[in-house]
């Protein structure tokens, strides 16, 4: 009898062993963490404890350029961080489930209609020196939009409101061929990318590769505009199939043609049915494509002697380009003071 309870016992010891062994653990190192489109390697490793992936607060935190203060003697987390909107400060208490999250407008009295109480269904620990909270719990003290890639095994992080991970596109679209794209999951459109697309034989996939994101609205048949912090294009007509009608690239990385030719007089020349050579002696050099469709084109000049910008809209005829006839516009000239 008092043998088998010894074995009873030796076999109870080793499965509490086997079960505390499988509740914490170290994340495998094959898994990435993507913040902001690029890729970071964390100053600890990421823990998978009661099925819930725990990531370390201040590297994220910190990455982000917010500022995090640590009370060893309370044993408090608090991060400062703002964005268009309002400031935000966010107070951890190490090993509760909850944290206080307060907006800028009442900080200095901390008014209960502007304080959030984020709860977390894992407890802030501090591992290896480092305050570690779920994946989720990061997104909501911090902001930003934290997605799991379950199909890869990455970890995508977010504070540009756009959060693109490869698996969504690669069951509908592309099947595992757009994580092969350098610059998968950037919300910033490119002039580059813009200047490659064939507008003779477009589809929905040209916009998928120009913002690499699936377009929010059936653009085949209703206008839309792709916007981020720096840059803009507007589609400015319906979209057929196989045709588009007109694209206007609004980038920082549009290039800026400037000649002193270019001024209010010397746009007033500028008539219906010219050829784009003939606008581009007027003005003293080619201009920057800044608009496309299937039928016409449109390009930027920069005055070097006032501030000023030309816009002229071409129609596509026999391999040329042709100032447009109204109603569509011709030109345009803005005063930008």
């Amino acid at each position: 009898m008092l043998k088998r309870l010894k074995v009873i016992g030796i076999t109870f010891m080793l499965l509490t062993l086997f079960l505390a062994s499988n509740t914490t653990a170290l994340a495998k190192d094959a898994i990435k963490v993507i913040v902001n489109t690029k890729e970071v390697v964390l100053d600890q490793k990421l823990i998978i404890k009661n099925g819930r992936t725990l990531m370390p607060l201040r590297f994220i935190s910190e990455y982000l350029g917010h500022d995090v203060k640590w009370d060893s003697k309370k044993k408090i987390v608090t991060i400062a961080y703002s964005d268009e909107k309002s400031s935000y400060k966010v107070t951890l208490p190490i090993g509760q489930n909850k944290a206080t999250k307060t907006t800028s407008s009442h900080l200095d009295n901390n008014s209960q209609s502007d304080v959030v109480y984020i709860q977390s269904d894992v407890p802030s620990q501090i591992m290896n020196g480092t305050t570690i909270v779920p994946l989720r719990f990061v997104g909501e003290l911090l902001g930003i939009d934290v997605r799991w890639d379950a199909q890869h095994k990455d970890i995508y992080v977010s504070s540009l409101g756009v959060n693109l991970i490869p698996s969504d596109f690669e069951k509908d679209v592309y099947d595992k061929q757009l994580r092969k794209v350098k610059d998968f999951g950037k919300p910033t459109v490119n002039y580059e990318k813009f200047l490659a697309l064939n507008t003779d034989h477009f589809n929905a996939l040209d916009l998928d590769y120009l913002f690499a994101k699936k377009p929010s609205l059936d653009l085949f048949g209703a206008p839309e505009a792709y916007r981020d912090n720096f840059n803009e294009i507007i589609i400015s007509g319906p979209i057929k199939p196989s045709y588009l009608n007109m694209m206007i690239y609004k980038g920082k990385d549009l290039p800026i043609l400037s000649y002193p030719n270019v001024t209010a007089e010397s746009t007033a020349t500028v008539k219906e049915g010219m050829t784009y050579d003939e606008v581009v002696k007027i003005f003293g050099g080619p201009g920057a494509l800044s608009g496309k469709g299937t039928l016409r084109e449109e390009y930027k000049w920069v005055s070097s002697t006032v501030k000023g910008e030309a816009y002229i809209t071409f129609v596509k005829k026999d391999s040329s380009l042709y100032v447009t006839p109204s109603p569509y516009r011709s030109y345009t000239w803005e005063n930008t003071f």
